[in-house]
């Protein structure tokens, strides 16, 4: 997969710091589940990861964004197929796992909701 653009977050000399980065897929956290992004939304809570106003994130660097809706580009699980409209948000999605301010994401299947089709 070609490389894409992340909106990522990293600790520097104790401040937090968000920047676009080109990532390939292999730098996102693990899952089961390739999606291409096509919505992801500014939610207070990746406000306050992005500006360490709390303490949410505990690895760095990490790709914040608390949802994501978007389809399905590979998957290893049997329920998602290529160009399968679905969405992800809750779990640890963009604080203990990469997530949705990216042109891509990778999430385990049973984060992923199906989309219904006139959605």
């Amino acid at each position: 997969m070609k490389e894409f653009r992340a909106f990522r977050v990293r600790s520097e000399n104790n401040k937090i710091i968000g920047r676009v980065e080109k990532l390939n897929i292999d730098a996102l956290s693990q899952g089961d589940v390739v999606i291409k992004t096509a919505y992801s939304s500014v939610n207070y809570k990746d406000a306050l990861a992005g500006t360490g106003t709390l303490k949410l994130i505990h690895k760095f660097p990490r790709v914040i964004g608390i949802n994501v809706s978007g389809n399905v580009v590979s998957s290893s699980d049997k329920r998602f197929k290529d160009g399968d409209a679905v969405l992800v948000t809750g779990y640890e999605f963009g604080i203990g796992h990469d997530g949705g301010f990216s042109e891509y994401c990778r999430v385990p299947a049973d984060w992923v909701v199906p989309l219904p089709d006139k959605m």
